[in-house]
């Protein structure tokens, strides 16, 4: 007999109510408005919550999460934007969904899932009302904290073939309740009202292999440039590397990267003349919302990049003013020959192999040489060394942690809306020398700078949970996962995920977003800690022990006492939490 693992999940169930009579109304309106509504509210939620769906049922969907309280605050919020969104709609042309959310074991297999768990789900789906969630107390009883969300017990429901009652609870939500009642709150989440957009690395026309380099990482400085715009929410690029050299699907890129639009392209270099086309796509239609072509000079690459934002701001948000886009553009360089070297530092940068990681360095280093004025290779340059102490490379923990903030305020000093550069540096006061106000004051200008910033938000996660306010950590972690859902910052944003869930105390959440960041990059030193020290808080010491021997392999120089000398954290915390690595067996 075959085997399965069952991991416990929470499988959420969602249905159109009345989707045959909506279809056979109206067919073809309906279809569209539904799948808009995917597109913009249904897959960027659940991307956001960090849910996965595993069936599209024609009119409707399963999906599953490996926190009940993530598949509580997705439901909440997909009825309330929905709602918002179907309220202008006539009464019996609007789209509601009635959604049931059960937590228990599953069986995955043949990328599908299966077991009892998933037809209690679907059974309470078949009693909510239209636009409700109805709860079974098995999930509620896991949640440590429900003070966000109010319900009303339905007490034991008698749910079809199922021979035992499940005891089940009413989300409770405007004009939902016990009688049904069809009714909605016009307001619906500030993610919805921002355009979503993710640029994809422009393809390589050019005869030259080698030039594959310049097509992708052209795409930069417009990410940069749309992410300094408050009225939009931009995918990292990090993000959009898996999309490259591939055929694009327009579904496929909104259900994994929860964007209503992206935009691609193609690259030609000839000579010193560089040809580009380039489009921008609404995913919810897969039409062409806006095209454009340019024949120029090589020196002039830098023109067609501000070109290439401002069109597409204003084909998508066009009520944000010229002078504010213009304010949001990125200060290019005066060098060519400095912007090659930076396009190929990048490529190698997020390669993360350290003969790649090491070439990336001396690359960068010929940015600096060939403009000195140029911040972007400084800014890059920090982030290295960062990458450096984070990754387990250093071997002088205190030089390369005064580079973070020697080559972070070159940056700075040269483009003070350097956003990553005032990121890195508030990190690094905060991380490397406990300067916590000048970290918090940092991060807080690099978020207003540039408010789809992942790297900044990630970074900022950090300084409010060393001080004690994990909550706002956690937040800023969770923003940075939904603008960068895959990619090679994943690990990074996991991992901080993590420490500040084990800083709040919720350290069953850290040991799973500390294990995802170990499983994407597993010679990061500081989430094996979080791990290690968060098992020992639960009482699992062999695994923590375990952990401890995975560091040593890693890391074979750590010692706890001279990381608490260093150790961030504000007390008690600070001190619990070297205790903690000595009982998980971290050599001291």
């Amino acid at each position: 007999m075959l085997k399965f693992e069952r991991p416990f999940r929470a499988v959420l169930v969602a249905d159109v109510v009345s989707y045959t009579r909506l279809m056979e109304a109206a067919e073809v309106e309906t279809h569209s408005r539904y799948r808009a509504l995917r597109v913009s509210v249904i897959d960027p939620t659940l991307i956001g919550r960090r849910g996965e769906i595993v069936k599209n049922t024609g009119d409707g969907f399963v999906a599953v999460f490996e926190s009940p309280l993530d598949a509580l605050r997705c439901a909440s919020e997909l009825q309330r934007e929905v709602t918002g969104l179907e309220i202008l709609q006539p009464p019996e042309r609007r789209i509601a969904f009635r959604i049931g959310v059960h937590w228990e074991p599953v069986i995955f297999d043949l990328n599908d899932v299966y077991g009892h768990g998933v037809n209690i789900a679907a059974r309470l789906q078949s009693v909510a009302p239209a636009g409700g969630v109805v709860v079974s107390s098995a999930l509620l009883m896991v949640v440590a904290d429900l003070s966000e969300f109010k319900f009303d017990d339905l007490g034991e429901l008698h749910l079809k073939n199922l021979s035992r009652p499940v005891h089940a609870f009413l989300l409770l939500s405007p004009g939902v309740d016990r009688r049904t009642v069809i009714g909605a709150s016009t307001k619906s989440s500030r993610r919805t009202k921002l355009p979503s957009i993710a640029v994809l690395p422009f393809a390589n026309s050019s005869s030259e292999v080698d030039d594959s380099y310049f097509a992708e990482g052209f795409v930069e400085d417009i990410i940069v440039s749309l992410s300094n715009i408050q009225e939009l929410l931009v995918v990292s690029r990090g993000s959009t590397m898996p999309f490259r050299q591939r055929e694009i699907d327009p579904v496929e890129i909104g259900e994994k990267l929860g964007v209503r639009y992206y935009v691609s392209g193609h690259v030609r270099r000839s000579g010193k003349r560089v040809r580009f086309s380039v489009e921008l796509v609404d995913v919810a239609t897969g039409s062409v919302v806006w095209a454009e072509k340019y024949d120029t000079e090589l020196a002039d690459v830098f023109e067609v990049q501000d070109e290439i934002a401002i069109g597409v701001v204003e084909k998508i948000a066009a009520y944000v003013r010229r002078a504010e886009i213009k304010r949001a553009l990125r200060k290019p360089p005066k060098s060519l020959n400095a912007y090659d070297y930076l396009l190929r530092a990048l490529e190698l940068l997020y390669k993360f192999d350290f003969a790649s990681f090491s070439r990336a360095k001396g690359l960068l280093e010929k940015a600096s040489e060939e403009d000195p004025e140029y911040a972007a290779p400084y800014a890059f340059a920090a982030k290295w060394h960062n990458f450096k102490i984070a990754e387990g490379w250093s071997s002088d923990f205190d030089a390369d942690s005064a580079d973070v903030i020697r080559l972070s305020n070159c940056a700075i000093e040269r483009d003070p809306h350097n956003a990553l550069a005032l990121a890195i540096q508030g990190h690094g006061k905060s991380m490397f020398f406990r300067d916590y106000d000048s970290g918090l004051d940092l991060c807080e200008r690099a978020l207003a700078i540039s408010p789809s910033n992942s790297w900044a938000w990630v970074f900022g996660s950090g300084t409010p949970g060393f001080i004690g306010d994990a909550s706002t950590g956690i937040a800023r972690a969770e923003r940075a996962i939904r603008l960068s859902p895959l990619g090679q910052q994943a690990f990074f944003n996991f991992c901080l995920l993590g420490q500040n869930h084990y800083l709040n105390g919720t350290f069953d959440d850290a040991i799973r977003w500390s294990k995802k960041s170990l499983t994407l990059s597993p010679r990061f030193g500081n989430a094996a800690r979080v791990l290690a020290a968060s098992l020992v808080a639960v009482g699992r010491l062999e695994e923590a022990q375990q952990v401890s021997l995975h560091h040593k392999n890693i890391l074979p120089g750590f010692r706890v006492s001279d990381y608490a000398r260093r150790c961030p954290f504000k007390e008690p915390q600070g001190s619990l939490y070297v205790e903690r690595l000595g009982a998980a067996g971290l050599p001291d």
